[in-house]
């Protein structure tokens, strides 16, 4: 199973889209029909899904909800014994 976060295609150019992510613009293949502000999911760098606004809003809410429900991380060090 794969996750992918939604991102939105903000600019075409010959088969390459470039899309808004968390880390700012991304330019990625794009092997199906897509035009700017189009919503999609993609994967190693290409557009494998368009998706609507509403289940990109869906998608973002979950991966929101989850990050606050997950367990911090403890760094865990070996005891020093003396001896």
């Amino acid at each position: 199973m794969c996750l992918t976060i939604p991102k939105q295609v903000i600019g075409l150019k010959k088969g390459v889209a470039t899309v808004k992510s968390q880390k700012g613009p991304q330019e990625v293949g794009a092997i199906i029909s897509v035009k700017k502000g189009d919503w999609v999911l993609t994967q190693n760098n290409v557009i494998v899904q368009k998706i609507s606004k509403k289940q990109a809003q869906e998608i973002n809410k979950l991966f929101k909800s989850a990050k606050k429900k997950t367990c911090q991380v403890v760094e865990i060090r070996p005891s020093r014994e003396a001896g």
